[in-house]
């Protein structure tokens, strides 16, 4: 079985190459063979002046060619006298050119043509001559006086009599087949280097391919061609980078997962072995700090579940109309008393009006808002300021959560929404947190049709804008 593309391509090439230039050759035979037994018969017809001038003469004297039809030895005399013309003729154009007499096989084909002339009426009704019943004849028309008198009959030649002309024919023949065999040949060499320029970047995409099945994602073709194959080992490179990315994202998930579990679990267990040993008491305040350990651990686990329902698309939506007004009004009310405590001071502006809708699950929506806000009470510097904006532009719901310092630096802003991700020097794991709220926060606002996105805020710290279509 034939496998490789290259022997296929290669192969369909050769196959139309040969129809191609053996439909050629066929072509080209019977067109010049054709086209020169046209020449020959146009000679021919040449040749008849004499016996036109001659039936002519007798219609001017008559004004009939009844003398023809009544006298079969006068147009046998004119049809001899056209054939004698016609021989002398071409035996002076011989010695003119110093070419052999005419063979006497040439002279018996003249002499046949000549014989089967007949002549007929302007109705094509025979007046004398023997007409073959089934021989294809041709017309050459007889005028006097620009009136038409009838008609010579003739029949074409089939066949090549005079040696000169076969040799001509052949000679040509002979020219197209060699020229069929050089463009063959040409054309040969030419789909060999075709096939070659095309497979090759094939057999590169599939030797890249073997090599990220094996692991190796740092393979890239270089093609700087600009066509589909260029643009498909583009393609094939930005997969190549996107795996490697997702690879390294996959480690360091796995790493910081690792970590972050690591660390409660580590106090849990020394907290644990140093009661059993009696270097701690039981007491109750070392017992609510392995609660808040534990707690801090299944906190993480439940983010952890929650990012993965999202990323699976199996995160529960129970959307339905609700008021963007209420909701912005309910989260301000709902943390008003909860910052004063932290001695954060929370402003509410909210310019919305009652009948602006959003389409969208309010428990999701209210997750959305509490991991900002728990994000910036945690971060924030007391005493310090947070605000929630809310506004409408067109055809969207603008939101806006900015707290006071501590800020993130220009080059970490868009950082801030992956797994895993703080920023350690003002916003350290000491506060709490894994890294994963701002993220489960981006999948919720996606699912809404929405975007997330985080800039410095005037009040220097973080804002983070939020934009939701009005439904």
């Amino acid at each position: 079985m034939i496998k490789s593309i290259k022997f296929k391509l290669w192969l369909t090439f050769l196959a139309t190459l040969l129809l191609s230039t053996t439909a050629m050759l066929l072509f080209t035979h019977a067109s010049v063979k054709q086209g020169f037994l046209d020449y020959v018969t146009q000679q021919a017809i040449d040749r008849l002046q004499f016996l036109e001038s001659a039936i002519t003469e007798i219609y001017a004297s008559e004004h009939s060619l009844e003398p023809l039809k009544n006298d079969k030895r006068l147009w046998r005399r004119l049809r001899y006298q056209t054939f004698r013309e016609f021989i002398e003729q071409q035996q002076r154009e011989a010695e003119s050119n110093k070419q052999p007499p005419l063979h006497p096989s040439v002279k018996a084909h003249e002499r046949a043509f000549i014989d089967q002339l007949i002549l007929t009426d302007t109705e094509k009704a025979l007046v004398v001559g023997n007409q073959f019943a089934q021989a294809e004849y041709s017309w050459r028309a007889l005028y006097f006086e620009g009136a038409l008198i009838g008609y010579i009959g003739y029949i074409k030649p089939k066949d090549f009599v005079r040696s000169v002309d076969r040799l001509f024919i052949s000679q040509q023949l002979k020219a197209f087949a060699l020229l069929s065999i050089a463009i063959f040949a040409g054309s040969f060499i030419i789909a060999l280097f075709v096939s070659r320029w095309l497979i090759q970047p094939l057999s590169d995409l599939s030797l890249g391919a073997r090599k990220i099945i094996g692991g190796d994602y740092s393979v890239r073709l270089e093609r700087s061609n600009s066509d589909e194959l260029g643009q498909l080992c583009q393609n094939f490179n930005e997969l190549a980078r996107t795996l490697s990315a997702n690879e390294g994202a996959r480690k360091q998930w796995v790493a910081d997962i690792s970590h972050e579990m690591r660390t409660p679990i580590s106090v849990i267990q020394a907290q644990i072995e140093a009661m059993e040993d009696g270097i701690r008491p039981t007491t109750a305040e070392n017992l609510n700090l392995l609660k808040n350990k534990i707690e801090s651990l299944n906190h993480l686990i439940n983010d952890l579940y929650e990012l993965s329902l999202s990323d699976l698309g199996a995160m529960s939506y129970r959307k339905k109309t609700i008021s963007a007004s209420a909701l912005i009004a309910e989260i301000g009310a709902h943390y008003e008393q909860k910052l004063e405590n932290k001695n954060l001071r929370l402003r509410v502006e909210n310019s919305l009006s009652d009948k602006t809708r959003i389409f969208g699950d309010r428990k999701r929506l209210q997750q959305l808002f509490d991991n900002l806000l728990e994000n910036s009470q945690r971060y924030t510097d007391a005493p310090g300021h947070i605000a929630i904006r809310a506004k409408r532009e067109h055809s969207n719901i603008v939101i806006s959560i900015e707290d006071s310092a501590p800020s993130v630096d220009d080059g970490e802003l868009e950082k801030i929404f992956d797994r895993l991700y703080r920023v350690d020097k003002s916003r350290n794991r000491a506060l709490g947190g894994a890294g994963l709220g701002l993220s489960i926060c981006r999948n919720i606002a996606e699912a809404h049709n929405g975007t997330i996105e985080a800039q410095k805020s005037d009040l220097g710290g973080l804002k983070i804008n939020l934009v939701f279509p009005v439904h």
